[in-house]
């Protein structure tokens, strides 16, 4: 009995609890035993036993039952203030999904006990870091019987196991500096990750345990941790995981445009039928950056995308395939579903010849946006410059797009101003010749 009180000691005082549960016994005849009747009081307050899929935003504290899939061993771990604790995990499942459980310090002990295969009843609260794994208040074995599958694997979507992570590397960023609780350096690397389920970030304290990998590739992560952020599931991996190649190539999923819906996280891949143009603005901290609205399709239909930052400035043009991977859908201002791309997405753009140059000339506007233009040659620019501005772009050309690094005002020479005149005359002499 006190283990069902537990759910409701918020709610009604203990000798409430208890005569209540005798009011059902009574009331059933005798028909029901004590945590039958603890069950249904529970209930008239309000609160139940969820499934596993269920275990969502909601009351702190949770019940539910579930057959046990794998159970770890316990291990020490060293809290803040320099005391050793020990940790325990479980993990659960029923025909609608999976979860972690944990059990601390004393409790841990107990999964000597716990067998794969048997069912749990479990109270539990929410990780406080908001993680997708439950502590255990309390548990106990179970008559319930359940069907599910007894796979152990982790998933990008599903991040629940105690098995491999088996993923493609979808990106990889450069490694990076950072500064330890104890004041020490050290290095980490952050990468995105996908499966059949959907993608992930991976960040790993290790950068050497993925030297030698790259985008494409895909492996098998033992050791990993989940943790979920704004942006959903996030891996952490430490010098105590590996990383190895997988048997197999990882196919990712890909969400199709018509059956988007409002935060999900999803990867794209299509066709742009409308490239937009990038707008600058000016951030909360003061700072620069932009913004670009188009539209991509593919075999279900439309989507607008919103790229932001840097992904705002690709040389993009109608026609091409774009893929866009860990991007998150919202309700548009102006009504259906638009897709962010934007800092913890990656967006994979066509590989047309690029090269540096260097480029002066006058701001003109055109309908594709703002133009460069010197009398001979004219380019798009991947960026909002004031027209009739004379300017020097160092930047980096493909096709007819320059996408700038650096934009520096000049001032116009008399030899420059002759050259374009000269240019001019000659345009305009072969189009004499031509009628």
């Amino acid at each position: 009995m006190q283990f069902h009180y537990a759910l409701v000691d918020d709610l009604i005082s203990r000798d409430e609890f208890e005569q209540r549960v005798q009011e059902r016994i009574e009331g059933a005849g005798g028909l029901l035993d004590e945590d039958a009747a603890a069950l249904l009081v529970v209930g008239d307050c309000g609160r139940q036993h969820l499934q596993i899929r269920d275990l969502g935003p909601g009351p702190t504290l949770l019940s539910f039952f579930g057959k046990v899939l794998s159970v770890g061993e316990p291990t020490p771990f060293s809290r803040q203030d320099g005391e050793e604790g020990r940790r325990a995990s479980l993990l659960l499942g029923d025909a609608t999904g999976r979860v972690e459980v944990v059990l601390w310090d004393d409790q841990a002990e107990a999964v000597a006990e716990i067998e794969v295969g048997e069912v749990l009843e479990v109270i539990g609260r929410r990780s406080q870091r908001g993680g997708p794994s439950l502590s255990a208040l309390a548990l106990r074995k179970s008559r319930v019987s359940i069907d599910c599958p007894m796979e152990t694997e982790r998933r990008c979507a599903d991040p629940a196991g105690t098995g491999d992570l088996t993923v493609r590397i979808l990106a990889i960023d450069e490694p990076k500096a950072f500064t330890r609780r104890d004041g020490s350096e050290g290095m980490r690397t952050s990468a995105l990750v996908g499966d059949a389920t959907g993608t992930a970030r991976l960040v790993c304290w290790e950068p050497a345990l993925l030297q030698g990998y790259c985008a494409g590739a895909s492996v098998r992560i033992d050791g990993a941790r989940t943790t979920t952020r704004g942006r959903g599931v996030e891996f952490s991996l430490d010098e105590k995981g590996t990383v190895a190649p997988a048997d197999e190539a990882v196919e990712v999923r890909f969400a199709a445009a018509a059956g988007v819906k409002a935060g999900e996280t999803v990867s794209l891949r299509g066709r742009i039928t409308d490239p937009g143009r990038p707008r600058g603005f000016t951030t909360r901290d003061g700072g620069r950056s932009w913004v670009r609205n188009l539209d991509m399709a593919d075999d279900s239909g439309t989507i607008r995308l919103v790229l932001w930052g840097e992904h705002a400035l690709a040389a993009l043009a109608a026609d091409e395939e774009i893929t866009v991977y860990h991007a998150i859908a919202k309700e548009g201002r102006s009504g259906g579903i638009e897709v962010s791309v934007g800092a913890g997405s990656h967006l994979v753009l066509p590989q047309p010849d690029c090269s540096d140059i260097s480029f002066e000339g006058t701001i003109v506007p055109s309908t594709l946006g703002p133009t460069i233009d010197n009398g001979t040659e004219a380019f798009i620019l991947a960026r909002d410059l004031l027209p009739g501005s004379e300017v020097r772009v160092e930047g980096r050309r493909s096709g007819t797009q320059i996408t700038p690094y650096t934009v520096e005002t000049i001032e116009i020479s008399r030899e420059s101003l002759e050259r374009r005149l000269e240019a001019l005359l000659q345009r305009l002499k072969k189009t004499e010749k031509s009628f």
